[in-house]
């Protein structure tokens, strides 16, 4: 445990170096969302009984909250996990220490993390700030949309470990990040695809955050068991958890 919080101070005192070029997407583009497409895009949705009754920006914000705290940790996990291995060496020099690579790995996956339940509370407090918030559970979809980040941490490392090019993080990004955020009932209501399409939207966490993330501040009911989505968040993340340490002890031993 100790050894975990040494690599995690590692990516604290590196980020105190960069917090600034952090802002635009932590705290500028929540606000850009909400503007642009809760109230611009809203203003032109007229009959919202398809999205609970609640107004556009409402529905949208939700889904948001969980996609920045998804983003903001992929994001943690592409570049700076690719350059830790092939650019800086930072990994080779924490060999070098008595860190292991199962130390290395939490440490880097509990900064992400954090760094995702950060943008979920800010996010949170600029969708007070809009007024979109309806109810008193509402800080609770800080909970579902740190899960989404975490669902989805492991897998985006182990990918960034086993890339051997920058073009495979622009591949993942363009081809993965994009639609998901897209498709995963962000801004419109799964009903909305095709039965076919809802299927297979029903695989991406974001959706199961989403959902989640809407049920705790606008009270709108979850189309499953609130557990199931939890549970599939969970497994999910266990599973890029084990990727991630098997693919950085491989790499680490080439």
């Amino acid at each position: 445990m100790t050894n975990m919080i040494h690599a995690f101070e590692h990516w604290m005192l590196n980020y105190r170096r960069v917090w600034v070029g952090t802002i635009f997407s932590g705290f500028v583009m929540p606000i850009l969302f909400m503007v642009g497409i809760g109230l611009g895009v809203g203003a032109y949705v007229q009959d919202t009984s398809s999205i609970g009754g609640v107004s556009y920006a409402a529905f949208i914000a939700p889904g948001l909250l969980a996609s920045t705290a998804m983003q903001i940790t992929m994001g943690e996990m592409t570049w700076p996990v690719f350059g830790a291995l092939r650019w800086g060496a930072q990994y080779k020099a924490m060999q070098a220490s008595p860190l292991r690579p199962i130390d290395m790995l939490n440490g880097h996956l509990l900064y992400g993390m954090l760094r995702g339940f950060i943008s979920a509370v800010v996010f949170l407090v600029v969708m007070v700030f809009f007024g979109v918030v309806s109810s008193g559970w509402a800080p609770l979809a800080v909970i579902p949309a740190t899960l989404t980040a975490f669902s989805l941490v492991g897998l985006m490392y182990a990918y960034a470990v086993t890339v051997d090019s920058e073009i495979g993080l622009s591949i993942i990004q363009r081809f993965v990040i994009i639609p998901i955020t897209l498709f995963s009932g962000v801004f419109f209501p799964l009903t909305q695809l095709p039965q076919a399409l809802q299927a297979i939207a029903w695989i991406s966490p974001l959706w199961h955050g989403a959902e989640l993330s809407r049920w705790a501040v606008n009270g709108t009911p979850t189309p499953w068991f609130w557990g199931v989505h939890v549970l599939y968040l969970l497994a999910l993340g266990a599973v890029g958890w084990w990727a991630a340490y098997r693919r950085l002890t491989i790499r680490l031993t080439i």
